[in-house]
């Protein structure tokens, strides 16, 4: 059966100029057998150099009238360039589907003319020394909207001090020299404002491939706003130094730093205020005086001799314009010097205080106190002084200087005895002192109170005397020690017992401090009778009246040993502590025992000890209470009854003998 030939096509198409297009959007192809496409030739009958042109991957530019052979698979790398200048050329496509090629199918090409892009920069201005990127100014457009490829830029102040352009490149572009710059460098292309005010003409324009748009101008103007230096009206005391720092305030509507000041005085008399600084100690009026701003603190205005006014002026300069002249009146005026005053004071012993909270000060033209000074007239090794930081114990009859930022790290400590002296104060008000006003500070102390109510005692008892001890002080001192006293001289009296003296002996004082007052007691008397004893106390500065109190010892009764009636079979033992009975009214432990036995035969019963093991008959037989159970009694050896005898000690008095039967019986 017969082939039937491809069928290829292509319309009629226009580019701008110098334009590409892929041809494969633009083909159609068919086969009526459904073959596809295995390759296709091309023809450009466009012989002219400016014309179009096709291009593959193996000849960027094909000639005319030449026939262009293309695999279909590679059909996607061919592309049409349109002419560089407008006009119109046929050109022809054909297709071969393996068997049979299809008829030459033409079509035109027609080239339209380019739009020039057209690049724009409005007038700019821009302060003194400023950078800026030309980007963010630049306005581009193409009516055909092509890209921009490039730019060119002009500058055309040719001043030292005129503004100019900046690339990585070249730091600064000479004038009246075309800069081409990269669409894609664009960024990095920069004004920098020119070092003095002024305006400069400036152009740009930009390629869009194809052609230059026109050179667009802009007018660039450097400025600078002055800086704004103001000082107000002042008056100073005569001879009074002030800092011109503190009285000057600066603006700048650029935000520029101040680099330097002038100050200038039109007060020509001798006795008129004037400027110091460090390189000239007394400026001549009528002279510029310029100072950078780094000095500025250096700068000082010294009140007239006498009193009366001028006018003075400064200026500031930002680095690139001076400001305008302020003018501002100095006025010498009279000083009246300050006065401080305290008060007499009352100070605790020992006691910190400032003397900043007594102080009051004041001034008649309100100046501010700069300084003080302080003296005392106290000498003696225990009156008060002044406390600073730099001194920790000022001496008598010194002058202390003391600035007024630092007053309240001034003290005072209150004299370690009681006793008045005079201090003084005096206040400096930048240009005088003041008199010296006296005042005196008195150290006191009220001496703390101490008490013991009378008390009883049983004969021989004891107390310890911080269960009797109240104490007060009315300046809230802590008691540091206390004192005793034992007024009664009676052998069996009473008297004070410490760890350090078993038996105070009477009218000798006894010291003890504070924290050992649990360490003193007191014993009651061995006899009955009264004495009167004392005590005192010691708060760090001052003893306490003596306060005497009564110590009544009760007579002491004698206490009772008893044993009953005993029966006890022939040579039986018994411990007599078994049998023994012991009262005291007063209730005084037995400190020791005696026994006696009245039976003299030689078959009775007798005591026994382990120190004698057979005690003869009428022997006062001697046992400390502590050995009362080493004491036994034996039956006799033979039967019979004996009178024997007990009694005991209380550490003060023996009680009557006791009788009591012993019978021994089989």
């Amino acid at each position: 059966m017969a082939n039937t030939p491809p069928v290829v096509s292509i319309g009629n198409h226009s580019l701008l100029s110098n334009h590409w297009q892929r041809i494969e959007p633009w083909l159609t192809y068919s086969d009526a057998d459904g073959n596809p496409a295995q390759s296709f030739q091309f023809f450009d009958s466009g012989t002219s150099a400016t014309s179009g042109y096709f291009w593959t991957p193996t000849n960027t530019h094909w000639a005319a009238n030449t026939i262009i052979d293309v695999a279909a698979s590679d059909l996607s790398d061919v592309w049409l360039s349109s002419g560089s200048v407008s006009g119109a050329e046929t050109m022809w496509v054909r297709a071969f589907d393996g068997t049979d090629w299809s008829s030459w199918t033409s079509f035109t090409l027609t080239t339209t003319p380019n739009t020039p892009p057209v690049a724009a920069i409005n007038d700019q201005s821009l302060h003194v020394n400023t950078w800026a990127k030309v980007e963010n100014w630049l306005s581009y457009s193409d009516a055909n909207g092509d890209p921009a490829t490039k730019y060119q830029f002009w500058d055309s102040g040719t001043s030292a001090t005129s503004a100019y352009f900046w690339t990585p490149t070249n730091s600064h572009w000479a004038a009246n020299t075309t800069i081409e710059v990269s669409a894609a460098d664009l960024t990095n292309l920069w004004i920098q404002g020119g070092s003095t005010t002024g305006s400069e003409t400036m152009w740009v324009r930009a390629f869009d491939g194809s052609d230059w748009g026109s050179w667009d101008s802009f007018t660039l103007t450097t400025t600078n706003s002055v800086p704004v230096a103001t000082i107000g009206d002042h008056s100073v005391h005569m001879g009074q130094w002030v800092t011109v720092s503190n009285w000057l305030t600066t603006t700048d509507a650029d935000n520029d730093t101040i680099t330097k000041y002038q100050f200038w005085d039109s007060g020509t008399a001798a006795t008129s205020a004037y400027f110091w600084t460090p390189t000239n100690s007394h400026w001549d009026a009528n002279t510029t005086i310029e100072v950078s701003a780094a000095d500025l603190a250096n700068v000082w205005i010294q009140g007239g001799s006498a009193t009366g006014s001028e006018t003075m002026w400064v200026r500031a300069f930002d680095g690139t314009s001076w400001g305008n002249w302020d003018s501002f009146t100095v006025t010498s005026t009279v000083n009246t010097p300050p006065v401080a005053v305290i008060n007499d004071q009352s100070v605790h012993v020992n006691t910190w205080v400032k003397p900043g909270n007594w102080l009051s000060t004041s001034d008649a033209e309100g100046d501010t106190i700069t300084k003080y000074q302080f003296w005392d007239g106290g000498s003696a090794a225990t009156s008060a002084y002044f406390w600073t930081p730099s001194n920790a114990h000022w001496a008598a009859g010194t002058p202390i200087d003391v600035s007024a930022s630092d007053l309240d790290s001034l003290w005072i400590q209150g004299g370690s005895a009681t006793g008045s002296e005079t201090m003084y104060v005096r206040a400096f008000d930048g240009t005088a002192w003041g008199a010296w006003d006296g005042f005196t500070v008195t150290s006191t102390n009220t001496a703390p109170t101490v008490a013991i109510l009378d008390h009883t005692l049983n004969a021989a008892q004891w107390a310890q005397l911080v269960n009797w001890t109240s104490v007060s002080d009315a300046d809230g001192d802590p008691i540091t020690k206390y004192q005793f006293l034992d007024g009664g001289t009676d052998a069996n009296s009473g008297y004070f017992w410490t760890s350090a003296n078993s038996h105070w002996a009477a009218n000798t004082v006894i010291e003890v401090p504070a924290s050992n007052l649990s360490d003193v007691w007191v014993r009651g008397g061995t006899a009955g009778g009264s004495e009167a004893m004392y005590v005192r106390a010691f708060d760090g500065t001052s003893w306490s009246p003596w306060d005497g109190f009564a110590l009544t010892s009760l007579p002491n009764h004698a206490p009772v040993a008893t044993i009953n009636d005993q029966t006890l079979h022939l040579n039986e033992w018994s411990q007599v502590s078994n049998l023994l009975s012991y009262s005291d009214t007063d209730g005084n432990p037995a400190t020791e025992y005696q026994f006696w036995d009245a039976g003299t035969g030689a078959n009775s019963g007798y005591f026994w000890t382990s120190g004698n093991s057979h005690w003869p008959a009428a022997s006062v037989i001697d046992v400390s209470a502590a050995a009362v159970d080493d004491v036994w009694v034996r039956g006799g050896a033979a039967t019979g009854s004996e009178t024997m005898y007990v009694r005991a000690f209380d550490g003060i008095d023996w009680g009557v003998w006791h009788a009591f039967v012993l019978t021994t019986v089989v």
